[in-house]
């Protein structure tokens, strides 16, 4: 429907002047209306004016309606264009035809112009609710890229400023050696930048997986290795928390992303960090089940009561559990940990600890079977 003209567009095809003469007398006072008397001057029309419903004979001679109603279809521009069919009392094959070919509707003639006037209208306030439908799809995802694209290019701008803050405050801990005031100043940065460190890459990370933008670049690789590296990176953290971070048998090879899985299990063991107390003990270690292998990391921290556990693994879910050292979160940890392990066909879980705490953990493919579940993984 044209925003100058508010009446509707309706074209009528047919090989008879009598039946176009008698449908333009019938919609010309509510409707604006072009005439074809043959198939090519119809699509012609179509593809030239914004029609928003046509009324096409089935029999008409070169091109027929179903041949028209096919081309239409064909057309991404006008595959949703209401058409409704007119046929003869003997052309039911047609219609049927017609009808599993996409067309909206049929009439038949001689015409019950009541009825063929409440058809075309039925067709134009569906295709206006389906054009408004559109518009709506159209604006959220116009803002969605809009957030996305301001995400980024915030998230970037960030990144820089907060290196050069780290650089400064690695040469400043030298100039200031002597002066504890100082130190805990810088310790105090120290906790701040990485925490904005954090905040950056965990909003670059939801772009990039709400985008469809996250590559893998598989590599076989043993499951001990990658766990060692990640828990080697919290020895502070254990020592300021008084946290003990206990290993026990670590075994599986997969096929995986090196640093993705990296940063699965960096997420999980910061997050079992963050929630337990002085004194307690985080413990990791694997299950071989079946072609998996699972990585379990048991916290002693407060558990998660049962009508919490929903929220876990979402987009910005949080608990009523609050971190044990004044750590702060952007709720984004365990969904990226989620999506990045269902890419690489796996899967999450938490369970409850004996004795109080709690046991996240991720299923991985094994090697043997890594390429050809990662594939399905992504295909589903």
């Amino acid at each position: 429907m044209s925003l100058a003209n508010p009446k509707p567009l309706l074209l009528i095809a047919d090989d008879e002047l009598l039946n176009i003469l008698l449908l333009e007398r019938v919609f010309s006072n509510d409707y604006r209306v072009l005439t074809a008397a043959n198939g090519p001057a119809a699509l012609e029309i179509i593809a030239r004016e914004p029609v928003d419903c046509a009324l096409i004979d089935i029999m008409m001679p070169g091109l027929t309606g179903l041949q028209v109603l096919e081309k239409i279809r064909e057309t991404p521009e006008t595959a949703d264009l209401p058409v409704i069919l007119v046929s003869a009392l003997s052309d039911r094959q047609d219609v049927v035809r017609g009808l599993k070919m996409g067309a909206n509707d049929y009439v038949t003639k001689p015409f019950e112009l009541e009825v063929l006037s409440a058809r075309v209208q039925t067709q134009l306030k569906l295709k206006q609710l389906q054009d408004q439908r559109k518009q709506v799809i159209e604006e959220l995802r116009s803002a969605q890229e809009m957030k996305d694209r301001l995400l980024r290019i915030a998230s970037h701008d960030l990144k820089s400023p907060l290196a050069n803050i780290s650089m400064i405050k690695y040469l400043l801990r030298e100039t200031v050696a002597d002066n504890s005031q100082a130190q805990e100043l810088l310790d105090i940065l120290d906790t701040t930048t990485d925490h904005m460190l954090n905040v950056v890459r965990d909003f670059l990370e939801t772009a990039a997986i709400q985008s469809g933008e996250v590559d893998l670049q598989l590599t076989h690789m043993p499951l001990d290795e990658v766990v060692l590296e990640v828990c080697d990176q919290y020895q502070l953290i254990t020592e300021r928390k008084n946290i003990s971070l206990e290993l026990g048998e670590l075994n599986g090879y997969i096929v995986g992303d090196r640093a993705r899985i990296s940063q699965v299990l960096d997420n999980l063991v910061s997050n079992a960090l963050k929630y337990s107390p002085p004194g307690s003990t985080v413990y990791i270690w694997t299950e071989t089940r079946g072609s998996f292998v699972r990585v379990c990391v048991a916290d002693q921290g407060p558990g998660i009561a049962p009508e919490e556990r929903p929220r876990l693994f979402t987009e910005f879910g949080r608990t009523s559990n609050r971190p044990t050292g004044g750590e702060s979160s952007t709720g984004l940890g365990l969904w990226i940990v989620k999506h990045l392990v269902t890419l690489h066909g796996g899967q999450v879980g938490v369970d409850s600890a004996p004795g109080g705490g709690s046991i996240f953990w991720i299923e991985l493919p094994l090697a043997e079977d890594s390429f050809q579940t990662h594939e399905m993984a992504l295909s589903s």
